[in-house]
């Protein structure tokens, strides 16, 4: 370089020592190496069941690696003779210790990145949305001391155990449960999950303490059935699942003709123990099945018919009927078989595009008959109510039980279609607002196939998706609802409904950090009444703070500024959100004003957790009683129990 050459700036420098010690040749040959190890680790990874986190781990340390690597690069160099100290341009070795000091700077900061990236959740195993939603998961709840005083307001009936003799008969145990589900949930200060909520149990270990905790109950229902000739032995075990404690335990031998009878005791026995609020209108319909006695192959027969029935497949319906029809033969006063065969033969009806209203003619003859025998009777009760939905004729006489005084003409609410097909007949039709309570099985099916046929063709998909999860929510199906909802709102056009929707079935889960994880994805999304940033902090804040209490105050507040603006807020909304929120003198107030409004939202009584707090308060089975008036009328009339769609 001569005296009057310019002087190369530092970065040309810098530049051309990266060049010297084969900095950019050794990044380069990283690189490559390393979209080859992750090329192969993709193919040899699930080869030995090592799923996406150890992928994702394999990306995160490969790119963590490569600062201390270009680090030592810098300080070493590869030459024939071995790996050796880089030299200076004059030869000799550059001094080793603020080499090696560089090196240490690296990995320290490196490192940090690391522990804050595995602290982020980067590097866990990504949950699925099922996994998400069930509290407890992965984590063993803390045990609480149990307390006989405590209150039990919610309760799963786990699958039962066969220990039959000539082994286990899917079709008996599944009845029992189902039965001894139905007859609980007849008493209105007691939740009680559905079958398919805790059906994912059967054949499983989990602990009840992780049971109570996933399903947001206070007590498990969980037993054994052992036949043997015209014999039956059940035992019922009643455990505290929050202290895993067994409150009761009672064996039950009895007569295989009893059966019927056997549940219902087995009803009013776990309600006693909880010291349930049972009314005397509750007790008359449980004694009232304590007093059949019926043939054991009718009740056979029975409960092959249900266990076939609940398969929903035009096959399986085909032997339920049959099998409904052989249990009418052997004995028939069972009113419960008659309202299946109704039931079962209007299911077929609506396999196809169009109801034959001859079929309609004879399951509601069926149905109105068993309703004659069992005045009581759930099923036959939403069976004839749901026909009667269908049927092109004159307002028929209320069906006893469900509130259809002086509904009006079914044509008013109810549109017939043409037919389609060869067949003559009338594809049905639901109301418009879609709110039904089935408690029983066959009903829920029923309500199912009705939507099938008549909402999503008569709704956009979207509005059809919503209305199903709706439906989901009100029979106690939280985690099914959820996973709907969230699938509507990633499609980025969900109405408001949706998304407060989708936070309520995060809260019947017991999650408000989901919620508020709703919330914020609502906030990011935009669009008419998402909640502002500053909102969406209070609601974290109120959740931190004060759990699932502070969401409901959170919303309380949310739901008293839209009414003082002018905007739609249901009576049942704002009752949850009192209930929610522990002010229940407001909430009961608010629930008598959904009642006289005839708010349809007030289906949720029956499986939402917000309500518990309520349950073990007379007014609260005063309430549901009513309720149920308001929501089995036919005609569909009254609020839709939410906000006009938009």
């Amino acid at each position: 370089m001569t005296p009057n050459s310019p002087q190369p700036s530092r970065f040309s420098q810098f530049i051309a020592e990266l060049k010297r010690r084969h900095i950019v040749r050794f990044s380069l040959g990283y690189a490559a190496a390393a979209f080859v190890v992750l090329q192969l680790a993709e193919i040899i990874f699930p080869a030995f069941q090592i799923g996406e986190t150890g992928l994702r781990v394999l990306v995160v340390a490969v790119a963590l690696l490569f600062p201390p690597a270009v680090v030592l690069a810098w300080i070493f160099d590869v030459t024939p003779a071995g790996v050796e100290r880089t030299t200076t341009e004059g030869g000799r070795r550059n001094r080793l210790l603020p080499g090696l000091a560089l090196l240490g700077l690296t990995v320290t900061v490196v490192g940090a990145v690391g522990v804050w990236l595995a602290q982020e959740g980067v590097l866990d195993r990504p949950e699925t949305a099922q996994e998400r939603r069930r509290p407890g998961q992965g984590a063993e709840p803390t045990l609480v001391a149990y307390d006989p005083d405590a209150p039990i307001r919610s309760l799963a009936v786990l699958p039962l155990d066969d220990f039959s003799d000539g082994g286990p008969a899917d079709y008996f145990t599944m009845g029992m449960q189902e039965e001894l589900i139905a007859q609980l949930s007849q008493l209105a200060g007691l939740r009680v999950v559905s079958r398919t909520s805790v059906q994912r149990y059967a054949g499983t270990d989990v602990p009840i303490p992780r049971i109570g905790q996933d399903l947001q109950v206070d007590a498990v229902i969980e037993g054994s059935v052992r036949r043997s000739g015209d014999q039956v032995r059940i035992t019922v075990q009643l455990i505290h699942a929050p202290s895993d404690t067994h409150v009761w335990t009672q064996q039950y031998d009895r007569d295989l003709k009893n059966l019927l009878a056997l549940q219902s005791e087995v009803a009013l026995d776990i309600a006693r123990q909880i010291q349930a609020e049972v009314t005397p209108e509750e007790t008359t319909l449980l004694q009232q099945v304590a007093a059949r006695t019926v043939d054991p192959e009718a009740q056979d027969a029975y409960l092959r018919g249900r266990y076939e029935a609940q398969k929903g497949t035009p096959e399986s319906l085909d032997s339920a009927k049959a099998l409904f029809q052989v249990a009418v033969k052997e004995d028939s006063s069972f009113a419960p078989a008659l309202a299946g065969l109704a039931g079962t033969r209007f299911l077929l009806g609506l396999a196809d595009s169009a109801v034959d209203p001859a079929d309609l003619a004879v399951a509601e003859r069926e149905a109105q008959r068993a309703l004659e025998m069992d005045s009581g009777s759930k099923e036959a009760q939403e069976v004839l109510a749901f026909i009667r939905q269908v049927l092109p004729s004159p307002p028929r006489p209320e069906v006893p039980g469900t509130g259809t005084e002086g509904a009006p003409p079914r044509g008013e609410v109810v549109r017939s279609m043409p037919s389609r097909g060869a067949r003559t007949g009338q594809t049905p039709s639901t109301p418009d607002s879609a709110w039904f309570q089935a408690i029983t099985q066959l009903g829920r099916q029923i309500e199912v196939r009705l939507r099938s046929h008549a909402g999503d063709r008569e709704r956009t998909p979207d509005v059809a998706r919503f209305v199903g999860a709706r439906q989901l929510m009100a029979a106690g199906l939280f985690e099914e609802a959820v996973d709907m909802l969230t699938d509507l709102v990633d499609g980025g056009v969900a109405s408001p409904l949706a998304w407060e929707l989708l936070a309520r079935g995060e809260m019947a889960l017991g999650d408000p950090d989901a919620a508020v994880e709703v919330m914020e994805a609502w906030r990011d999304a935009g669009g008419e009444e998402a909640p502002t940033p500053a909102e969406v902090r209070a609601l974290a804040d109120a959740v931190d703070a004060a759990g699932t209490q502070g969401f409901w105050r959170w919303t309380l507040g949310r739901l008293e500024a839209r009414g003082s603006a002018g905007g739609h807020v249901t009576a049942t909304d704002l009752a949850a959100a009192r209930a929610g929120s522990g002010d229940v003198e407001g909430a009961f107030q608010a629930l008598e004003a959904a009642v006289q409004q005839r708010d349809r939202g007030l289906v949720s009584l029956q499986k939402d957790p917000v309500w518990d707090a309520l349950r073990r308060d007379p007014r609260f089975a005063e309430v549901v009683r009513r309720s149920r008036d308001v929501l089995s009328e036919s005609g569909g009339r009254g609020s839709s129990g939410v906000r006009p769609e938009r």
